[in-house]
């Protein structure tokens, strides 16, 4: 379906990883309400940081193998607060799916 709009992202960090969006309106001619858009923006946060945990345990995995022992057990605890971030922002998805 055709849209009458453009959709523009800016991404100010560089990744090893790609991002896709997808967007669903439901009604192309309203604009997304403001639960929409939460659930919108926390889904791709959640996958965002899913995406960033996998590269950090990597790269962890890459820098102990170099000898870089600092910097794996450093990659590894941030592993550790992405892992809260995300938890908290499922928790956000809760509550605005619970939300009228």
């Amino acid at each position: 379906m055709p849209h009458d709009h453009d959709h523009h992202h800016d991404h100010h960090h560089s990744h090893d990883h790609s991002h896709s969006h997808d967007h669903d309106h439901h009604n192309d001619s309203a604009p997304l309400s403001l639960k929409e858009q939460l659930t919108t923006l926390l889904g791709h946060w959640v996958d965002h940081n899913e995406a960033h945990k996998g590269n950090y345990l990597t790269w962890a995995e890459r820098a102990r193998g170099g000898g870089y022992d600092g910097v794996s057990d450093l990659l590894k605890e941030i592993v550790g607060l992405t892992e809260s971030v995300t938890e908290r922002l499922k928790k956000a998805q809760k509550e605005i799916d619970t939300a009228p």
